[in-house]
């Protein structure tokens, strides 16, 4: 019997979903995570299953820029409302890790690329920088767990994949410079000034002022009009649109932006201690946008399982994966936090839970389409997405039994009996 296209996404989507659910509930102790699942739909459902979802990266490169540069934004505005703005707490972890171990990581990669690949040097940036960043999308297991989670573990995670995000552009553009499709200016003066430094500086300060202005805005809105300031899904995009919009209207980086302006809004509401309206507008839209984010999660990891399998290179390229995973961060989390007061077990933990995923994928599609060549394209598809498959059937697996672990380890650590 055939079935309709129609008849058939319908049934699929609403088993994606439901299994989405159970996930959340019954399916939490299983021993394989949901990402790694999704992935397995995605694969399934892909060229080498139903053929369904027939993905091709080059040629709908817009599509897949455009899905995961919004599950980015909405995981960055949660990230950014999640984490006690403390300059301190910021100081500690996530600023070394968004900068030092990005930096370490990048140079390993383009080393790798530019001897043992035989890339171009910008094509080896391009890929380093593609690889860097990791994800605020799939890490859930070790982000912080509430808004008064100060854990050094989860919070170095959380902070560090809300920022590099958006610090990992220019070296993006400085990998897109030196293959000719972005200007760098003489001896790369543009680069610096504009790319490197008003760019990031830009981005975090638009993102500031809009998140602390609609934050003001909607809870005088709402003791004058005695209702509720909107409704809390407008808002959320709202402010999303707004602060990333502007940010990219002056040139500045738009996913440190919506990142600054969920930092503002919760530092807004923790100034306003004695006005319980500022906190629980914040509550309510992180938890809005932490459901916007989980649908967005099942698509796009849904989607990277149906594009993996038209750039299978994983017998080729996993050894590419292990020296990020296993050599690069490492090395880079000891040079970023080894004189930081954090626990060395807690370092280890750090230096293994750098997943990678939609963030990698998004910035490889805005290169291929900023007019990558279709060659080096398909070298970097294959490299990226088999990484990205790796840490997902790695990362996402081994986090919720490691955290809980390291959960267990604390409680020992601060019970009577361990005192």
């Amino acid at each position: 019997m055939s079935v309709e296209p129609v008849t058939a996404w319908a049934l699929l989507s609403g088993l994606i979903f439901l299994l989405a659910a159970l996930g959340r509930g019954p399916m939490r102790r299983w021993p394989v995570s949901m990402p790694a699942l999704y992935l397995l739909i995605g694969a399934a459902i892909g060229p080498w299953g139903l053929r369904l979802l027939d993905f091709e990266l080059i040629k709908h490169v817009k599509v897949v820029e455009s899905v995961t540069e919004v599950a980015v934004l909405i995981s960055l505005l949660t990230a950014g409302l999640q984490l006690k703005p403390k300059w301190h707490h910021y100081l500690t972890a996530p600023i070394p890790l968004a900068s030092v171990t990005m930096v370490v990581t990048i140079a390993g990669v383009a080393m790798v690329g530019t001897m043992l690949l035989g890339l171009p040097l910008g094509a080896a940036i391009l890929l380093g920088a593609v690889l860097a960043p990791t994800d605020p999308v799939l890490a859930s297991d070790v982000q912080v767990k509430h808004h008064q989670d100060t854990d050094r573990l989860r919070y170095a995670l959380t902070g560090e994949a809300g920022l590099n995000d958006g610090a990992a552009f220019p070296f993006i553009m400085l990998g897109l410079g030196l293959l000719g499709h972005h200007s760098l200016g003489e001896y790369g003066w543009r680069w610096i000034t504009v790319d490197l430094l008003w760019a990031t500086s830009a981005g975090l300060g638009i993102g500031w002022a809009s998140g602390y202005s609609v934050s003001r805005a909607a809870v005088w809105f709402k003791r004058q009009s005695n209702s509720p300031a909107a409704c809390e899904e407008a808002l959320t995009l709202g402010l999303i649109g707004l602060s990333y919009g502007a940010a990219l209207l002056i040139h500045a980086y738009g996913f440190l932006a919506v990142f600054a302006a969920g930092v503002a809004m919760r530092r807004y509401a923790e100034r306003q201690s004695d006005d319980e309206q500022p906190d629980k507008l914040m509550h309510t839209v992180t938890e809005v946008n932490d459901q916007f984010g989980r649908i967005m999660e099942v698509a796009v990891v849904v989607l990277v399982g149906a594009l993996v399998t038209s750039y299978w290179t994983i017998a080729n390229d996993w050894w590419i994966a292990m020296l990020v995973f296993l050599l690069f961060r490492p090395i880079g989390v000891l040079l970023a936090l080894g004189m930081k007061d954090i626990r060395f077990s807690q370092k280890v933990l750090i230096s293994l839970f750098g997943i990678r995923g939609i963030g990698s994928l998004y910035y490889l599609s805005y290169a291929i389409s900023h007019g990558l060549e279709e060659s080096v394209a398909n070298r970097l598809a294959g490299i990226v997405l088999t990484t990205i498959t790796l840490s997902i059937m790695i990362h996402s697996n081994a986090a919720s039994l490691m955290m809980q672990r390291y959960a267990k380890g604390k409680d020992d650590e601060t019970s009577p009996a361990s005192e």
